[in-house]
């Protein structure tokens, strides 16, 4: 029968191959799979290896010297000993040295550098033990084991300390680890430690301590120096080196789309503001043809700078519909008008086909209406070299509403199967081979298909290549007025006709505005806007011209420019706020600007302004917006 302490012995020895084995196998894991950080890679493998020599060395004292299986002079227990004491030491330093390199930590630093000198100090210490044991060696058992201080020190005091410190260092910094790493340290350190801390108090005789550490760092390779893991670290931190790159370059494109929004509407405004009031004014028939082309190019111009703007709101998901009451002959007439231009600048033959008995008076967004169909129409002449295009609109009609159905039907190169689903994405340009000397961005169609989405409409296509397509859209529409279009084209020309005499909208003779524009075209085109409404108007070119005026003159409302050198229209607006004795701190105040990008009107009314207006402004438009912050009683309606 084995007697007791046999078989401690070799329980002791079962736990200590398992930890072998164990370990062995990490420590083949760290030399044969890559690793991102190979500096803290070899410092991990160090503490593994260490273990190794740890558990061979506990073994041997197991075997020669407190359980005596085999008969050894004294000498080889009190060696044995001694380093499986110097083992743990160094197991438990150079898991401080990992725990200072997870940090970069610097090695140079005060407790660094304490750590090292305890570290020879201990080697110096165990081989004193050894030397001052060598002339007692008598047989005597009580020789060769340890005193109780020295073995806690050696076993227990600086191990504890070493474990001790690399534990504050996680605690200190642990705000640099993600979740999972802090979660694996801290699991690490209470079996390490726990499992020490019981060996301590064990009666057992059993040793614990490399169970413990074979335990702690197997927690600290699966939690945080597996490949996998690491590499899932690797890809988190390029998503978010990713994240802020794309961060910037949006910022980058607002910043741009902001300076190309003023930098073209700024001109625009008066480009489009001088001819509206030529269209007002004039009575010569030729002249006003010219107006009205200049009108149509003028706001051909501002289609293109919406596109891009409304892509940018498209994708911030600020983008809204306006709808109000409109003429349908009137839109399709503006439409065949732009696509004839168009089609005839190729030799192309444009047909049109529109159903006499659509009703004429819908409720809708006119203008994004009238650019999904010049977006289609004009896809289809872009992509057509020879032959046709057809634009057709029929409907069908309940008592209060109509489904538009827009068909356009074009000769031209048609579109591959593989490609049709690609064809409304952003940016897309399908067969390049065919179309690389097409201009165009590409996000016509990804703008139209968005905004159908928003008008619960649809689009399908079908294609053959190198024969043709056929875009056909439906759109919901209110019917505000039930009579039928007829000759659109009679139809528009009588509205034309009708919209060229102007007649304001308003007038506030006892009305006293101010109007702040670094640029005196953009001051002559508001004052002549206004001119019927008899308000009374003062202009300034910059912002302390404003200030000046503001202090004294008390207005009714201010119209303020916002990108003006020296001082901008947001400084100028909480300068006047906070002027003392000012004649104007609560005056209305209203951003007319050509910074139309997304947010734009929401970013100002935070500043504090009352409303917003986008250049280039429309004079109808312009009365809407003083007719309802100025004073009731200044304002006599039309």
């Amino acid at each position: 029968m084995i007697s007791d302490s046999i078989q401690i012995a070799l329980l002791h020895i079962s736990l200590n191959i398992a930890s072998f084995i164990f370990d062995l196998v990490l420590c083949f894991l760290l030399l044969t799979l890559k690793h991102e950080n190979k500096s803290m890679n070899r410092r991990f493998l160090t503490l593994s290896v260490f273990v190794l020599f740890g558990i061979v060395f506990t073994c041997l004292d197991s075997i020669f010297r407190r359980d005596h299986l085999f008969d050894v002079p004294q000498i080889i227990p009190v060696i044995t000993n001694h380093v499986a004491y110097g083992s743990n030491i160094f197991l438990t330093f150079f898991f401080a040295r990992y725990s200072e390199s997870f940090f970069n930590v610097d090695f140079k630093s005060k407790l660094s550098r304490f750590n090292s000198i305890l570290m020879g100090f201990s080697v110096v210490f165990l081989a004193m033990g050894v030397i001052f044991k060598l002339p007692k060696l008598d047989g005597t058992p009580e020789i060769v084991n340890m005193a109780n201080w020295y073995r806690f020190v050696t076993g227990f005091a600086i191990e504890l300390y070493y474990l001790g410190y690399s534990a504050a260092l996680f605690v200190k910094n642990g705000k640099q680890l993600d979740k999972r790493a802090f979660r694996t340290a801290l699991s690490s350190f209470v079996i390490t430690m726990g499992i020490i801390t019981i060996e301590g108090f064990n009666n057992t005789g059993i040793y614990l301590n490399y169970l413990g550490a074979v335990l702690g760092i197997y927690v600290f390779y699966v939690g945080n120096e597996s490949s996998d893991y690491k590499y899932l670290i690797k890809a988190m931190q390029d998503l978010e080196e990713s994240k802020k790159k794309a961060d910037s370059a949006n910022r980058s494109k607002s910043d741009f789309l902001a300076s190309m929004s003023h930098e073209i509407r700024t001109p625009l405004n008066a480009v489009i503001g001088m001819n509206e009031m030529i269209l007002r004014e004039s009575e010569n028939p030729t002249v006003i043809s010219y107006a009205r082309n200049v009108e149509s190019a003028g706001n051909n111009l501002l289609s293109i700078i919406n596109d891009i703007l409304d892509f940018s709101k498209i994708e911030a998901g600020k983008l809204e519909l306006v709808e109000a009451p409109y003429k349908l002959s009137s839109v399709i007439n503006d439409v065949i008008n732009i696509i004839s231009i168009k089609a005839s600048s190729k030799e192309i033959r444009f047909e049109s086909d529109v159903d006499e008995n659509l009703p004429d008076g819908l409720f809708g967004d006119e203008v994004r209406i009238r650019q999904v169909i010049v977006n289609i129409l004009s896809n289809a002449v872009k992509y057509t070299n020879k032959g046709f295009v057809k634009f057709s609109i029929t409907g069908k009609k309940t008592p209060d509403n109509v489904c538009l159905i827009v068909k356009v039907t074009d000769s031209g190169i048609g579109i591959k199967e593989e490609d049709l689903p690609k064809i409304f994405g952003k940016f897309e340009r399908v067969d390049l081979g065919q179309n690389k000397t097409v201009e165009g961005t590409g996000l016509g169609l990804a703008i139209t298909h968005s905004l159908l989405e928003m008008m619960n409409g649809n689009i399908e296509v079908e294609s053959v290549y190198g024969s043709g397509s056929t875009f056909t859209i439906m759109i919901p529409q209110k019917i505000t007025l039930d009579e039928p279009i007829g000759d659109y084209r009679k139809k528009f020309e009588m509205n034309a006709k009708e919209n060229n005499v102007y007649k304001e909208t308003f007038t506030a003779p006892d009305a006293y505005i101010l109007v702040v524009d670094d640029m005196p075209m953009n001051l002559t085109v508001i004052t002549r806007l206004l001119a019927k409404t008899k308000i009374k108007i003062d202009t300034a070119k910059s912002g302390e011209e404003a200030l000046k005026l503001t202090q004294e003159i008390p207005y009714d409302l201010i119209l303020m420019d916002q990108m003006m050198p020296q001082m901008d229209g947001s400084q100028v607006l909480h300068r006047i706020r906070k002027q003392v004795d000012g004649a104007n701190i609560e005056t209305p105040m209203i951003c007319l600007t050509a910074d139309a990008i997304s947010g734009a009107k929401e970013r100002y009314l935070t500043e504090g302004f009352t409303d917003y207006i986008s250049k280039p402004v429309k004079g109808y438009a312009l009365e809407e917006v003083l007719s309802e912050y100025l004073p009731k009683e200044k304002v006599i309606h039309q």
